[in-house]
């Protein structure tokens, strides 16, 4: 006799943002900065160096605060035209400090250029002392985030707060939930307008986060974004750091290839229009390279049965599967596929269900699965300050999330610091929008714990489609299986 259905799961599994991502249209016309108020660089030809001098790319903070665009000492900044060439004073010539030609400094007919100091533009949410910050995730509704995540939250910015903040400030972080629905995200955004948030950073279902775009820039809030819909169109003020999921459909499918060594492949997606580009995607390729896509399908993303899915899974005989879903759905459905003696390779994507605390309920059915990331596993050893830093997490089930928290604090201290101690929404802004990091916190030293970013010339997708894979190790049978690590940073697999 068949059994049940699976039973919806608690809401204390970690049931993180939908694998639902899309990467935003590339443009080398309409979506590069040109220039912002306060005179970012367009960076339209010419080679790219360091501003003032420091690591990173960063642009360095003048001693009258701000950022400072092409300033003097080191070598030249963000050149719009042009080579790159030495700071210095300039004679009759017109040298300018920031490079041959049209550089942000100007040409100049004589004399001296100074450098070209950002305005700070809005204060909100800034004080001498402080940073308030906003993270919209689903602490209810169809996927919520363990409860710890609120401490894990501010675990690196009270790490960097020991180390004397950021030009003296200390940022705290405020936990806005979206409920996981499009109107929960815009209630969202207008209570922390009411709490005068200076930044944001999302960690949702993909069509979630394109309502938070939205709602945000009309704010004029900063934005770190995980994933939005593949149509929709990055504003100025949001930083697109997550994994280009349509370029990933095509690096899992070369992953099947090239590592699994399979010839058979499934996808299993939700029903949401916003995820359809990363299938298509990841269909083409397959069939581009040779592989038989035996099984596509999409279910009901807000479900919890998924016995018809299984039996035709198990039927169509798929080696290896992307499931493109939220973690209960992948943890219900690889269950399910378990029980009729069905056990491939599943494969994850960006933040869908790759954490620990989806092995466990899983039981086994996602033993040997592989994720792409954009960070590896916690005994990785660039990890090493966060696992000792973050006591908030209080398992190996549960600690992962904070990685997220971490990396996402990292890159909002490099644009932090990188405005300078005359910071504001305009000076921030820029600061990200010339913002390069590398495999160090320029704040704290340790171990960036996400792939390296680089908004540079006009670039509105920070991570060039680099993404860990990791592996399940151990068995979720006996409880003791754990993402682990399998690969680096790459690009092509």
């Amino acid at each position: 006799m068949r059994r049940a259905p699976l039973a919806v799961l608690c809401t204390t599994t970690l049931l993180l943002s939908s694998g639902c991502a899309a990467r935003f249209a590339r443009s080398d016309g309409n979506d590069s900065t040109s220039l912002s108020q306060g005179g970012l660089p367009a960076a339209q030809g010419g080679t790219t160096g360091a501003a003032g001098g420091t690591t990173g790319g960063l642009p360095r903070a003048d001693s009258t605060g701000g950022v400072v665009v092409g300033g003097s000492g080191g070598t030249s900044g963000f050149s719009t035209g042009g080579s790159t060439s030495t700071s210095g004073s300039s004679t009759s010539g017109g040298t300018s400090s920031g490079g041959a030609t049209g550089t942000s400094g100007g040409a100049t007919s004589g004399g001296t250029t100074g450098p070209s100091v950002v305005p700070a533009g809005s204060q909100t949410g800034v004080t001498k002392t402080s940073v308030k910050i906003g993270l919209f995730v689903p602490k209810t509704g169809a996927a919520p985030v363990p409860p710890t995540i609120d401490k894990q939250a501010q675990n690196y910015f009270d790490y960097v707060k020991s180390k004397g903040g950021i030009y003296g400030r200390n940022v705290t972080v405020t936990i806005y939930d979206t409920g996981s629905t499009e109107a929960g995200a815009r209630t969202a955004v207008q209570q922390a307008v009411s709490d005068g948030i200076f930044a944001a950073v999302s960690l949702d279902r993909i069509s979630v986060e394109g309502a938070l775009v939205t709602a945000l820039h009309k704010a004029g809030i900063p934005h770190l974004i995980n994933q939005m819909p593949h149509a929709q169109a990055i504003p100025d003020d949001g930083f697109y750091v997550g994994t280009d999921q349509v370029h990933n459909g095509v690096q899992i499918a070369d992953y099947m290839k090239d590592r699994l060594h399979v010839t058979k492949v499934g996808f299993v997606g939700e029903n949401d229009p916003t995820a359809y580009p990363a299938r298509d995607a990841f269909v083409a390729e397959a069939k581009r390279i040779g592989l038989q896509v035996v099984h596509n399908e999409v279910v009901d993303g807000m479900g919890n049965q998924f016995l018809a899915e299984a039996q035709k899974l198990k039927t169509d005989g798929a080696q290896s599967v992307w499931l493109y879903v939220a973690p209960n759905n992948a943890i219900n459905i690889s269950k399910e596929s378990q029980a009729d003696g069905y056990h491939p390779t599943w494969v994850s994507s960006s933040i869908a269900w790759g954490f620990n605390l989806a092995l466990t309920p899983a039981a086994g059915a996602l033993d040997g699965a592989r994720s792409f990331s954009p960070w590896g596993g916690l005994s990785d050893p660039r990890y090493a300050t966060f696992n000792r830093v973050n006591t908030q997490g209080k398992t190996t089930q549960d600690k992962d999330i904070g990685l997220a928290a971490w990396g996402f604090g990292q890159i909002i201290s490099a644009g932090l610091h990188g405005a300078g101690p005359d910071l504001g929404r305009n000076s921030f802004r820029v600061a990200m929008q010339n913002l390069r990091t590398g495999t160090k916190d320029v704040v704290t030293g340790a171990a960036m714990c996400w792939p390296p970013l680089d908004f540079t010339g006009g670039k509105r997708y920070g991570s060039g489609d680099r993404t860990i894979v990791m592996k399940v190790k151990g068995s979720g049978a006996s409880g003791n299986s754990v993402w682990a690590t399998e690969s680096d940073y790459a690009a092509k697999y």
